[in-house]
């Protein structure tokens, strides 16, 4: 049912709680407030009752109740009822998961309701899709199939299928027992890894994990034995096995798991594809061994890790050098680094919530990402890992937030800015008072580094920095005044 831009427009509505009006909605979508109109009329088609409520002079907002009630009974379930982007997901993932057998073109007539000439678009559609993954799809005597590599295969029906829709793989698959009881024993090998050197894979790295697991189980019923991949043993796999002999068992392990319960022998690869899955996994250790182990980093990352904080705090003026940040941020980067030199995705599925509730954030790490990347010849950084970097330094601003640096000046004696000070202090804890001084000796040198100035009289040439002129007794319409002022401070430096 929804389009990228469908899909932000309710997830913007969701995070906002009040009605929105069309300009701002426009702005954040970077469309026409016509563009808006549509996007709304084509969401509210799809349901009985409009989801989103629209009011004259105030904008639109989510009718929670609906939403919650429509999303329990899976309204969008039934073939009928897709989009055109769900139906060309739906027929990619089948293609993706038989791979290189085809589909014949009456076959997904039939499933789907179409014409040719809607499947000829989709067709297009899908090959636009599928060329960030490096595999074409060909059409062959009146059937589709996609090509390529079998690393490149996973890679998009991990993206495809996503965190949280595993369990409905048997809308498009066919399964029913089998997938339950698949699903099942890839869990128990989960358990496996973690009980074999007393460790927990933290979220997101266990759903990863098990996605592909669970997606070379499928492969393998839909397919059967996939062989003639390029072999993954190169030179650089036979260092990292040396040095995470480990992980290398534990590969070893699983997959031999796997081939007792398919009854079939796996290509070498697949203990190659599972070892670098786990290498570009964080764990959380239960031992001090384990630890002591996990706390050994490289050079790069070490260094990768100082640029993040110290660029970072620079531009977001705050200091983020302390120990439990920079230990959060090693354990995080050292795997992600094997992600990346792997070709390996953790989908981050909150990331368009952390770009609304994080901009600022956001956009410094992504700035800094950039940097890292060329200066130490790393491929991209994707922004599923920048999210994830940018929930560490959120968390990190949340917990110890930024202070507006406050001057305050006032005529009428420091006894009475004292006081002044004393009072916001109290009842302003957002704000840090650098300074008290006279508004007779104020210079320039003195507004330096200034957020905000409090004054009890207007002071002239100070334009570039916000004056809140107030009462030396600091009552109630004061505070209400100065709350504004804040405020409006935090909205301009998101």
């Amino acid at each position: 049912m929804k389009g990228d831009n469908q899909e932000k427009l309710i997830s913007y509505l969701l995070n906002a709680h009040s009605f929105v009006d069309s300009s701002s909605l426009a702005k954040h979508l970077d469309v026409s407030t016509k563009t808006i109109y549509r996007l709304v009329k084509r969401i509210n088609n799809f349901y009985k009752e409009p989801l989103i409520i629209s009011e004259k002079g105030k904008g639109y907002r989510i009718d929670d109740r609906e939403y919650i009630e429509q999303h329990e009974i899976g309204q969008f379930h039934q073939n009928d009822l897709l989009s055109p982007i769900e139906r060309r997901n739906m027929i990619t993932k089948e293609l993706l998961l038989i791979s290189p057998k085809t589909i014949s073109l009456f076959n997904i007539f039939e499933r789907y309701y179409i014409s040719e000439s809607v499947l000829n678009t989709d067709e297009k559609k899908i090959e636009e899709m599928l060329k960030q993954f490096n595999l074409k799809l060909e059409r062959k005597k009146r059937h589709l199939s996609i090509k390529g590599a079998e690393s490149n295969i996973r890679h998009a029906l991990l993206e495809l299928i996503g965190e949280g829709k595993l369990a409905n793989l048997s809308a498009y698959n066919g399964m029913d027992q089998t997938e339950d009881r698949d699903s099942h024993f890839v869990q128990e090998q989960i358990n496996t890894i973690e009980n074999y050197k007393g460790i927990i894979i933290p979220y997101p790295y266990n759903v990863n994990i098990f996605s592909h697991l669970y997606i070379l189980i499928m492969r393998f019923r839909k397919r059967g034995v996939i062989n003639g991949d390029k072999n993954r043993e190169t030179q650089e796999i036979m260092k990292l096995k040396n040095e995470y002999q480990s992980f290398y068992r534990m590969s070893d392990m699983v997959i031999g798991n796997i081939e007792k319960y398919l009854h079939t022998q796996l290509p070498q690869n697949e203990r190659i594809y599972l070892f670098e899955y786990l290498i570009s996994s964080r764990f959380e250790t239960q031992n001090i061994q384990n630890n002591e182990e996990d706390m050994k980093y490289s050079k790069d990352v070490i260094d990768i890790t100082n640029a993040l904080i110290k660029g970072a705090s620079h531009e977001l003026n705050h200091s983020f050098k302390n120990a439990d940040l920079e230990q959060q941020l090693l354990k995080h980067v050292k795997p992600m680094l094997n992600r990346i030199e792997h070709g390996l995705i953790v989908k981050n599925t909150l990331i368009g919530q952390i770009k609304i509730e994080y901009p600022l954030v956001f956009k410094v790490i992504s700035n800094i990402s950039e940097q890292i990347s060329e200066h130490y010849s790393i491929k991209k950084i994707n922004q599923d890992e920048i999210g994830f970097l940018t929930l560490y330094f959120a968390k990190e601003l949340e917990r110890n937030p930024v202070k507006i640096r406050t001057l305050i000046t006032c005529t009428t004696g420091i006894g009475t800015s004292e006081l002044l000070k004393t009072k916001i202090d109290r009842n302003v804890p957002e704000i840090e008072i650098v300074d008290v001084k006279s508004s007779f000796d104020l210079t320039q040198e003195d507004l330096k580094m200034i957020d905000l100035i409090i004054s009890t009289v207007h002071i002239p040439n100070v334009e570039a920095i916000p004056l809140v002129v107030i009462s030396a007794m600091f009552n109630k319409n004061d505070q209400i005044k100065l709350r504004k002022m804040i405020e409006m401070i935090g909205d301009i430096n998101e």
